[in-house]
């Protein structure tokens, strides 16, 4: 069951990816990825998924098949893995800040 209450700017924030995400989808069209696009939009799926660990007990279980699949794809498109998911295990551990410098500062605005 998801809380009557979130917390400040959850909505707010979630509303702009959801914007952003149709915004990306329209952009690309069948086109060309390019290795720091396809990275960025890589991150925001894992960050988002991250983030919804949290909406229910069981909400990182359910997500980590999303995260192994992520995982592949970055290695099938010759990209760096971050530390946090390379290795075996099955569940990313949770953290504070995404792996990408210039998005960790995004938080402190």
């Amino acid at each position: 069951m998801l809380a009557r209450r979130t917390g400040a700017g959850t909505g707010e924030w979630a509303g702009v990816l959801a914007e952003a995400a149709c915004h990306l989808h329209d952009a690309v069209g069948g086109g060309a990825w390019g290795g720091e696009a396809a990275e960025d939009a890589i991150e925001a799926v894992e960050t988002t998924a991250l983030a919804l660990g949290s909406a229910h007990p069981d909400a990182e279980a359910v997500l980590a098949p999303l995260h192994a699949a992520l995982g592949e794809l970055r290695r099938r498109l010759g990209l760096r893995t971050p530390e946090l998911l390379s290795g075996t295990e099955a569940l990313p551990a949770p953290r504070r800040s995404v792996s990408n410098p210039r998005r960790s500062r995004l938080g402190a605005r």
